[in-house]
């Protein structure tokens, strides 16, 4: 007999999964990480990004003087909390027996002061002081449901608690 699949996973093997990360601690560390990345600079504005077996390219918009030939870092990183969310909330909609047939997550953010970033401004923040993340999904379950498992998604997304909660950046330098 097949395994049981739902939304594209296999509900035992994700179970069995999700259960060793909380009773084998083996599991747990090689889950925990670390979780690398090496970026690359290309050129101009232009950055390539290394993380395991995958590369991602990086540039800015053509009016920063740049060939605006991939996504930039900080919409990558919009990208990077709403890819989180979506896992998050697929798992958890499985995990709870929900069928989601379509889900979209679109997220929106305004720089505090890009001066900052551009050696204009000695102070400020040049980071987004809010990320807006709205959920677009059609599955079968009741509104209080979906919504439930949204919240579940938000709160237990690495990336989306890395972003929303003070992080220590340490930050090293070598001449090479």
């Amino acid at each position: 007999m097949a395994e049981k699949e739902l939304n594209g996973l296999r509900v035992e093997k994700i179970n069995a999964i999700l259960d060793s990360m909380r009773d084998d601690p083996e599991v747990l560390k090689a889950v925990t990480g670390p979780w690398k990345s090496r970026v690359v600079w290309q050129g101009g504005f232009k950055a390539k990004a290394y993380m395991r077996k995958h590369t991602v390219q990086m540039d800015e918009p053509e009016g920063l003087d740049a060939g605006d030939s991939a996504a930039s870092a900080h919409e990558q990183l919009l990208s990077a909390m709403g890819s989180c969310l979506t896992v998050g909330y697929v798992l958890n909609a499985t995990r709870r027996g929900v069928k989601v047939h379509d889900l979209e997550i679109a997220l929106e953010g305004n720089f505090e002061n890009i001066l900052k970033w551009a050696g204009h401004a000695p102070d400020g923040n040049p980071a987004y002081p809010t990320v807006t993340a709205k959920c677009f999904v059609r599955a079968d379950a009741d509104e209080k449901t979906l919504r439930e498992i949204w919240q579940a998604a938000i709160d237990g997304s690495p990336v989306t608690q890395t972003v929303a909660r003070p992080t220590k950046i340490i930050a090293e330098f070598e001449k090479v």
